[in-house]
């Protein structure tokens, strides 16, 4: 019986460990996802840039790191070409991990706040943009989706 109990054991701890490593995985795309919807209308209605940046979220990130979640799981293939629909300026990603290309999204919003917090020159509308298009290219790479360029008439 001992061995049976021990075999449960284990597996009960794999399975807790899984779920665990999922659970921290969704979390972290839906932070992401609400940075994104965030961005997206803080900037069309016009808040200040301040507030937009004070408001982003990185909690769940944090969370992860701690936990030790393998950020390249979230999805294994390397950034491609036709997920960013050719668009040259992320041409300098193109064969990003995704570890790689989530940890530069929350390296830009810690470097935002602290110059949010700092400096009256910076042009803080671009970087948010820049931000959004990027965080936009990631969440495609990591839902395994193309983004569709439209040409403008």
């Amino acid at each position: 019986m001992s061995i049976i109990q021990d075999l449960y054991n284990i597996y009960d701890k794999e399975l807790s460990r899984y779920r665990a490593k999922k659970s921290s995985q969704n979390r972290l795309l839906i932070e992401m996802r609400q940075n994104l919807a965030f961005l997206r209308e803080g900037l069309r209605e016009g808040l200040s840039h301040a507030a937009i940046i004070a408001a982003l979220e990185n909690v769940e990130y944090r969370a992860a790191h701690k936990a030790g979640t393998n950020l390249a799981s979230l999805q294994k293939k390397n950034l491609s070409r036709a997920t960013y629909g050719g668009i040259r300026e992320f041409d300098r990603y193109l064969g990003w991990d995704s570890e790689r290309l989530i940890d530069n999204v929350y390296e830009r919003i810690a470097t935002l706040k602290k110059l949010a917090a700092g400096s009256k020159t910076v042009d803080l509308h671009a970087r948010l943009t820049t931000l959004f298009k990027f965080l936009m290219v990631v969440l495609a790479h990591l839902e395994a989706r193309n983004l569709v360029v439209r040409q403008r008439p």
